[in-house]
């Protein structure tokens, strides 16, 4: 049985980038193109004080196929958090506590090793005490809650080190029902939210409209309306789970740029950054200029609120399903920033998804050098796994395509060069990039400042530069871990006409390039990743597990299904 599979380029020739009074409108047309990559939900985009976007994309329910919308109601998260730092912030404005004070101030029997932990450590997750104490649906009474909390094990002394904890969040919401007299929820929708404008942010207090809650996926998978956040427990109590819509977490936003519920004094407090770049209740980077937290839980939802102080630009995100086991604010946050901002981005590609089974895709495939690549189901989604060399150059740069290609060779040369420096302490088959001494010089420096022991090496990948078509950058992963599991140190090292012309050094994991397979026809397929920006449309035929693959007119023969 023979198999055609033909593959045209994508190529990004679409750009999205307008003045002012189109940003809204190039941010939409984006987020439309991203609907049938998996994105799922609703944002609303401020910009110098303006709404500029307040839309839903994708389902709110799949089953009866009803859209997301401004009035959509999802969870926050952690995004609460803030929430809950605000209150402590209005009850020192109050004179009801401060931030100084310690928790032994507000509750009884507080182990010793715990008594010096103050409001300030609970804020700012400095107070050592654990992530949390079970999953966010599990029942337990407030004294049960307490007492297990108070009774867990300290990760550090209070103060000497950062360790986000659920656990700290919801023993502050205990405090401001102590405080206040009344219960964390109403304290949060008498001095935060009525002040604010908001209506439709709470838990059990919003008049709720039964159909604007929103169904949350993970894959294909239905894990529960947000419905199920109008009862938390005291394991999300102070924590997360605090459900809002866009128009209302814009409305909060603005409040805060005003003193109407808190002063400019505790304010300061608020957004001081203090260890590990956090504030109260929110993450505060870039000396500053911008103010951030995401949240997302196991249910496949997730939030993201940042407000670039300095350019007066706010966006928050609300996703209810996961993109390829991805939280969806995390894939498109980078690009909806760029549009934010007035840059140009390049643009998804527009296409329909068809209703098509791809299980007989599914399989490991092997070319005619040897190398191997997979076809995998993950999560609902179809993946063609990209793991070598002459697989990227085909399905990148088909025209310059070759079993040998310049890449190929060169990640073969790197790769010899690697073994022998690394088996032997001998740099010598670097001498191919005319700078052998210096490579050794600066490898074995970067080894040791990270204080790696007896790394091993991976060759990954060499990419043409964007910018030299003279120039390739070979990316090699070192880390201790033989099975690269783990974070790695990544060296990009750039050689220009095949010598030696700088060296780059990241930090991230090692693994195949992603593309998702899209049924957009008969046959056909868009293979596209929405985080690398790649892609390119396939079209499947044939029988026998004997594969040719035709890219942008570059045929590929006797790739064969292996398994």
């Amino acid at each position: 049985m023979k198999i055609t599979v033909t593959i045209f380029l994508f190529t990004m020739i679409s750009f999205l980038g307008y003045g002012q009074q189109d940003i809204g409108k190039s941010i939409d047309e984006y987020l439309k193109r991203t609907e049938p990559l998996g994105f799922s939900g609703a944002i609303i985009v401020s910009k110098d004080g303006k709404t500029i976007l307040n839309e839903g994309y994708g389902y709110a329910n799949r089953d009866n196929k009803k859209k997301n919308a401004s009035t959509s109601v999802f969870s926050t998260g952690s995004v609460s958090k803030q929430f809950t730092a605000a209150a402590i912030m209005k009850l020192e404005m109050m004179g009801k506590l401060t931030t100084d004070d310690k928790i032994s101030d507000y509750f009884e029997n507080v182990p010793k090793d715990k008594s010096e932990i103050k409001i300030h450590n609970l804020l700012t997750h400095t107070s050592g005490l654990t992530g949390a104490l079970a999953d966010d649906f599990d029942r337990i009474s407030k004294e049960e809650y307490l007492k297990q909390a108070l009774n867990s094990k300290l990760e550090f002394n209070p103060g000497d080190n950062f360790n986000y904890s659920n656990v700290g969040y919801s023993l502050l919401a205990m405090i401001i029902e102590k405080q206040s007299g009344i219960s964390y929820e109403e304290f949060l929708n008498k001095y935060l939210f009525t002040p604010s404008g908001m209506t439709q942010t709470g838990y059990n207090i919003p008049n709720w409209k039964e159909t604007n809650f929103v169904e949350n996926y993970k894959g294909n998978k239905n894990t529960g309306s947000t419905k199920l956040f109008t009862n938390p427990t005291w394991h999300l109590i102070g924590n997360g789970g605090l459900l809002s819509t866009t128009t209302d977490m814009m409305k909060w936003v603005r409040a805060l740029k005003t003193e109407k519920i808190l002063s400019n004094k505790v304010k300061e407090k608020m957004f001081t950054p203090y260890r590990n770049d956090y504030g109260y209740g929110w993450g505060v980077l870039d000396d500053g200029a911008l103010r951030q937290h995401n949240g997302g839980s196991s249910l496949g939802l997730g939030a993201e609120l940042r407000w670039f102080v300095e350019d007066d630009v706010i966006i928050m995100i609300f996703t209810n399903a996961t993109i390829n086991g991805n939280l969806g604010f995390s894939v498109v946050r980078e690009d909806l920033e760029a549009l934010a901002m007035g840059d140009e981005i390049s643009l998804p590609p527009k296409f329909s998804i068809k209703e098509t089974n791809t299980k007989p895709l599914l399989g490991t495939y092997q070319l005619a050098s040897g190398q191997q690549f997979k076809i995998q189901e993950r999560s609902g989604s179809t993946l063609l796994l990209i793991d070598n060399q002459e697989l990227l150059d085909l399905i990148s740069d088909p025209k310059n395509y070759s079993p040998n290609s310049p890449s190929v060779t060169l990640n073969k040369k790197f790769d010899d060069a690697f073994k022998l420096a690394f088996e032997k302490d001998d740099y010598s088959k670097f001498s191919f990039t005319g700078a052998s001494k210096v490579l050794e010089e600066e490898i074995k420096n970067e080894i040791k400042m990270e204080g790696l022991k007896d790394p091993h090496y991976r060759v990954v990948k060499s990419i043409l530069s964007k910018n030299n078509k003279n120039a390739y950058i070979t990316q090699v992963a070192l880390s201790e871990d033989p099975s690269f599991n783990n974070e790695s140190m990544l060296l990009s090292i750039v050689t220009e006409n095949s010598k030696y012309a700088g060296l780059g050094v990241d930090f991230g994991f090692v693994g195949p390039l992603e593309l998702s397979l899209y049924p957009i026809g008969k046959d056909k397929f868009q293979a596209y990743s929405l985080s690398n920006k790649m892609g390119a449309i396939l079209e499947i035929k044939g029988h026998n597990n004997i594969y040719d693959f035709i890219v942008d007119g570059v045929k590929v023969s006797n790739i064969k299904k292996i398994k």
